[in-house]
């Protein structure tokens, strides 16, 4: 587990911003005992975007270019209700011919759809 129940000390290179939402540059994975997850080699680092773990944290790259709006848009997202993400989800499915951003979006809902079903034990 990444952090034990009651203790509250993080390594200083993980951004707590929320208990959902993680951020640490992916360069320093190696070196962090904490987290799990080793980034894919074939990717360069600052092209990934982040993971999900199975603690159920989204695990944002800060070495990705679009971090601040990664970061942005998870922390409004996570905001949501479960019914507000499935009536914007399906809205979404109507849109013909979505531009990047529309489609950015709808994989950011869809990520914290699968995140919440982790944190209760569907998946």
């Amino acid at each position: 587990m990444l952090l034990e129940r009651g203790e509250n000390k993080v390594n200083q290179n993980i951004e707590v911003i929320n208990k959902h939402l993680w951020a640490v540059k992916f360069s320093f994975l190696p070196f962090i005992s904490e987290i799990n997850y080793v980034p894919d080699d074939t990717v360069p680092v600052d092209e990934e975007v982040g993971q999900l773990l199975d603690t159920g944290i989204i695990l944002l790259n800060k070495e990705h270019k679009l971090f601040e709006v990664y970061k942005d848009g998870f922390c409004r997202i996570m905001n949501k209700s479960n019914r507000q993400i499935k009536n914007e989800l399906s809205n979404a499915k109507r849109i013909p011919n979505k531009d990047k951003w529309q489609i950015l979006y709808m994989e950011m809902l869809k990520l914290e759809q699968k995140r919440r079903k982790i944190e209760r034990g569907e998946l």
